[in-house]
């Protein structure tokens, strides 16, 4: 019967802790998806700034 009690606490406090990592995304998603955004943009110039840098000197 412990095991049983010991078991259901830890699957609620499992429980809890998904709840509350979920809320925390949630809260700060927005600013997350503009700091990826930011982020694969400059990644993007800084490709194509390489590409082109590379194709230019290749001849």
């Amino acid at each position: 019967m412990d095991k049983i009690i010991g078991w259901c606490f830890g699957a609620l406090l499992g429980v809890i802790a998904l709840y509350c990592a979920v809320q925390l995304i949630q809260s700060i998603l927005p600013t997350l998806i503009v700091i990826i955004g930011i982020g694969a943009l400059i990644a993007f110039v800084i490709g194509v700034f390489v590409v082109i840098s590379t194709w230019r000197n290749r001849w």
